[in-house]
Parts: structure tokens; C-alpha cells; sequence
């Protein structure tokens, strides 16, 4: 099985399976990240705290932060999250939940103290035992915008993180939701922020396109409607002020250097080829990378539903 990304390897069985024990009796906490809860058991991988996530995984949509209520500008959210816990020993922990809000981010960031939605503790038993926070509620204020990503961390004093960077790709003590959905018959657009929690310059590529078949499981949307393939018309990329930085059709790739700790704006318009039929939907997605680096950073679920 793959090292763990503190360093930190649990006994493995001879058939490769999850074991059921581990040497390692500290809390090894994670937000549960996928699979999604709608696939049998065995047709998906279990995240047992591995990071980076396995390709086939929607890191943006994590499906352990579950919204109870609607998305409003101006109301209370109301957010319940899973937390995992591969440790050994015989104890529960008590681990540590924080949540945020965000615009759209494409990439990793620190979450602003003014956008933090709620703490909770929660009790999780040990040898990859889960539990489910208390309901978390917290006020989206009015002019946040359309959409918000999700942002939940999760920590004990003896399993940090290792920075205040959310990076849900690479850290397993964070996770994030960044789901867009937008109605088909013609072009959407998302404004988003890409981002460089980095204190030096970094080199970036910003893509966007439909979201690979392996990835559509990751979506859920209410109603139940079902993922179809869909390319791209046309797909634009500019920035905050209205200069066009990219165009393509199918997909569209862009570099872009940030400074340190910067966070851009930019702003996506995707239009469908073709239309999304009633009960489906045409996953895409704004995937940030370093640039010459296959990992990604980070990204964004958009869904266009049909009429």
C-alpha cells in the first residue's frame, strides 16, 4: 500500500486488504474524502487517509461534507461532515473539526478568519472507524456570490496538519466542496480565484474541460440526474479585467505566474456543444496545477443540468 504522507505505513495483510491493526496508536485523522456513498462496497477505492487521492477520485466534491440545507447568499448554511481515523490501540479520539466558505478557488489556499462557519469535536473510533459531526451552521453573507466552495479541516494536538494551507489533494486533514451547477441551453460562467499560498512566485496551469468518464461518480446532484458526455463549444478564460487570456474548444489550457500568497481572479465561460437532455447533466471541470507537475492542486466541479 502506499506510504502514508506523514511518513506513517500501517501493517498490511498478505492480500494487500486494509488491515485490521496498526502499530501506531496515535490518532491518524482524515476527512472522509470518497467513496461516493451511492457505490457498492468493493467498486470503488476507500480512502483510508492516502494522499495524494487516486485519479479516478473527484478531490473538489468531497462527499464526507454533506450541506443539510440550501446554499443562499444571506442565510444560514448548515453542514455536517465524516470524519476517518486509521489509529491503533484500543481508544476513540476526540478530533478537532473547523469549516469555511470560500469564492470558487481553483487551488490550494490559507482560509480567511472572517469566512469560518463553525468547531466542532468528534468521537471516532480507531482501525478506520468513522463518525459523523454534529450539524455545523453558519451565516453566507449576502454579497458572497452565486456560488462558495466548502472548506472542513480536521486535527488532534498529536496528528496536525502540516501547514494552514486547505489542500485536500495532498493533505488528508483537509477537504473541500466546490460544486457549481449551472442550468444548459447556453454558455455559463464562474468567476473563481486562482491561488498560490506559496511565499514565492509560482509557475501555474489552469485547464478546463469535460471531466474524464473515471470521475463522473463523484457527482451528486439533487434530483439524482444522470452524467452524460458532453464536449465543449467553445471554452473562454480572462481576467478581472475583462482581457481575454485563453480560448479553445473541447479544452483549454493556461499558464500563469502568481506571486507569493497571491489570488487571482479569473473567470471561466464554458458553453456545452449541444443539448443537456431533462434528468442528465454534462460534468466539467477547472483544474489548477504547478506547471511540469501532474498532481493537480486543486479544482472545480461544474455541472450543467438540462431543462
Amino acid at each position: 500500500m502506499p506510504a502514508r504522507n506523514d511518513g506513517r505505513e500501517p501493517q498490511t495483510t498478505t492480500d494487500g486488504r486494509e488491515p485490521e491493526t496498526t502499530t501506531d496508536d496515535r490518532p491518524y485523522l482524515f476527512v472522509h474524502s470518497y467513496p461516493p456513498p451511492v457505490l457498492p462496497a468493493g467498486s470503488y477505492p476507500v480512502d483510508n487517509g492516502t494522499r495524494p487521492v487516486p485519479p479516478e477520485v473527484c478531490w473538489y466534491l468531497c462527499s464526507g461534507i454533506q450541506p443539510l440545507t440550501a446554499f443562499r447568499p444571506g442565510e444560514d448554511l448548515t453542514v455536517q461532515v465524516t470524519v476517518g481515523n486509521w489509529q491503533g490501540g484500543n481508544s476513540e479520539t476526540i478530533a478537532q473539526l473547523g469549516l469555511w466558505w470560500s469564492p470558487p478557488v481553483s487551488g490550494p489556499l490559507v482560509p480567511d478568519a472572517d469566512k469560518f462557519l463553525g468547531f466542532t469535536t468528534v468521537l471516532v473510533p480507531p482501525h478506520g472507524g468513522q463518525a459523523v459531526s454534529d450539524p455545523l451552521t453558519g451565516r453566507i453573507p449576502a454579497d458572497a456570490g452565486d456560488h462558495v466552495c466548502l472548506l472542513a479541516e480536521v486535527w488532534h494536538p498529536l496528528d496536525p496538519p502540516g501547514t494552514t494551507t486547505a489542500d485536500p489533494v495532498n493533505d488528508r486533514h483537509w477537504a473541500q466542496h466546490n460544486l457549481v451547477v449551472l442550468p444548459s441551453g447556453g454558455a455559463g460562467t464562474l468567476p473563481f480565484l486562482a491561488s498560490n499560498p506559496l511565499p514565492d512566485p509560482a509557475e501555474l496551469l489552469i485547464s478546463a474541460g469535460p471531466v474524464p468518464p473515471v470521475r463522473w461518480p463523484g457527482f451528486r446532484l439533487d434530483g439524482d440526474p444522470q452524467p452524460v458526455a458532453a464536449e465543449a463549444r467553445l471554452i473562454v478564460l480572462t481576467g478581472a479585467d475583462g482581457r481575454e487570456r485563453a480560448r479553445g474548444e473541447g479544452e483549454l489550457s493556461c499558464a500563469l505566474t502568481l506571486d507569493g500568497g497571491e489570488r487571482r481572479p479569473l473567470e471561466v465561460t464554458i458553453e456545452p456543444a449541444g443539448a443537456v437532455a431533462p434528468g442528465t447533466f454534462a460534468p466539467f471541470e477547472v483544474v489548477q496545477y504547478r506547471l511540469g507537475e501532474e498532481v493537480p492542486a486543486g479544482g472545480i466541479g461544474i455541472a450543467f443540468t438540462g431543462g
